[in-house]
């Protein structure tokens, strides 16, 4: 374990310096043997470590589709950046010791990840990994404004995959009425392509959700998309806090969102969601305060605002106003 210190505070530039050479892992153990791929016609690889080369007894090489699989033990234990070489590409790895974990994480290019403490970028084909110290650790994803945070349990010697969609669920109103609609919405963005997406929506019982169209489309790699349901909230509904639950199967993800039940609302939250048109409210729509919606409002000043069991005030609608964007 001595070691570990140096290995853990090295800035490394781990990856390819060429084409037509494929390592099998950025990071390897000191217990694992190296596993390359080159293009077919190349000579054995080299390695070195640092600027001295290693010597190889041993390669087992056998064809492996268009390509030539090679595998062979490092006799040197030392960790570090270790570098392998054709005579037209060289790729570098490291090798860390068993005593440690890796964490290789798929993203979105150019994600910014944090794990253990470690801050870190996915590069272009949106991969990043990590060599950390056993525990349990969050890793954290951030892109467009949103983020995504797991628990990963890490154990000495053994290396994981992460794959990570990025997921943020949202109510178009947090305060609902019974017998009213709402607009449960999740922010999503894949690593890569999905032919569709499939959901599953974890409701209170006799709560009742419908997709809006478009919510099962494929998912394109990298893309922000927002996919909604319309959930009706049963008339007989107890005022009270309400966990309404997403799970994502092909994704391996799950998201949550809070509402909260009650008699009454805000005057703020009526005039937002007040559909002008219909003169009606309609709890599903995007919260916004517009001009016409403030035209409205202002004449209740001094009269009881629907849905709200109180008189709106002069303040009261001063204080929404200066939520207004013209």
């Amino acid at each position: 374990m001595k070691r570990l210190p140096l290995v853990l505070g090295v800035v490394l530039a781990v990856g390819r310096i060429g084409l037509g050479l494929d390592v099998a892992h950025p990071v390897f153990f000191l217990s694992e043997p190296l596993i390359l791929w080159t293009a077919p016609g190349e000579g054995d690889p080299t390695v070195r470590y640092g600027a001295a080369p290693v010597s190889i007894e041993t390669w087992d090489r056998v064809p492996d589709g268009e390509r030539i699989r090679w595998e062979a033990s490092l006799p040197n234990a030392d960790p570090g950046v270790w570098v392998a070489c054709t005579d037209r590409a060289c790729h570098a790895f490291l090798r860390v010791p068993d005593e440690v974990g890796v964490v290789e994480v798929q993203a979105s290019p150019g994600a910014p990840l944090t794990f253990a403490g470690q801050a870190k970028v996915a590069n272009g084909s949106g991969w990043a990994f990590f060599v950390v110290a056993p525990g349990e650790h969050e890793l954290v994803v951030e892109l467009e404004g949103e983020a995504s945070r797991q628990s990963v349990e890490v154990r000495p010697g053994e290396r994981i995959a992460r794959t990570l969609v990025l997921a943020s669920a949202g109510v178009s109103s947090p305060v609902a009425l019974p017998g009213h609609t709402v607009t449960l919405s999740v922010r999503l963005i894949s690593p890569r392509d999905h032919p569709a997406l499939t959901a599953d929506l974890d409701l209170p019982a006799g709560w009742e959700a419908s997709p809006t169209p478009g919510v099962y489309d494929p998912l394109r790699a990298g893309e922000l998309t927002v996919r909604s349901w319309r959930v009706a909230i049963p008339a007989e509904a107890a005022a009270g806090a309400y966990v309404l639950g997403m799970a994502f199967p092909d994704l391996g993800l799950e998201a949550q969102a809070t509402l909260a039940v009650a008699h009454r609302l805000p005057p703020r939250e009526v005039v937002g969601h007040w559909d002008v048109a219909a003169d009606w409210l309609d709890l599903s729509l995007p919260f916004a305060i517009t001009y016409e919606r403030l035209l409205w409002a202002a004449t209740f000043v001094g009269r009881e605002l629907p849905f709200t069991g109180r008189t709106l005030t002069q303040a009261d609608l001063e204080a929404i106003a200066r939520e207004w964007s013209p």
